[in-house]
């Protein structure tokens, strides 16, 4: 996990050196980590591996939000319509609930049918 965080680390040269100088001083678990990052960086396959897991995790992230968007969306809509149908059994007119809801005449039209 260190390890990770050091390669994420290395894009930042300034990082890097803080971190390396703390280690030297008095965190052995740090240089340790450092020592292994420094292994590690040099070989292709494990840099290649790295950036597959970083892609996917924020694939999966970005996953996440869209189906949280299309949710909240959804609930959304939900709530317009429930307001229409309160609006129509109030007997306002069509117009009326397009203005405020947002909601085309043929979506109202196809709420006070049902």
């Amino acid at each position: 996990m260190v390890t990770l965080l050091l390669l994420e680390a290395s894009e930042d040269e300034e990082i890097t050196q803080v971190l390396e100088e703390i280690a030297m001083q008095e965190d052995q678990v740090l240089k340790k980590a450092i020592d292994e990052w420094e292994r590690v960086s040099q070989d292709p396959e494990v840099l290649l591996a790295y950036e597959a897991r970083r892609k996917a995790l924020l694939d999966e992230k970005s996953a996440l939000k869209r189906a949280e968007s299309r949710g909240e969306e959804k609930g959304r809509k939900e709530t317009i319509k429930n307001m229409a149908l309160g609006m129509i059994q109030k007997g306002i007119d069509n117009e009326t609930i397009s203005d405020l809801t947002g909601l085309t005449q043929e979506e109202i039209n196809n709420l006070r049918h049902q």
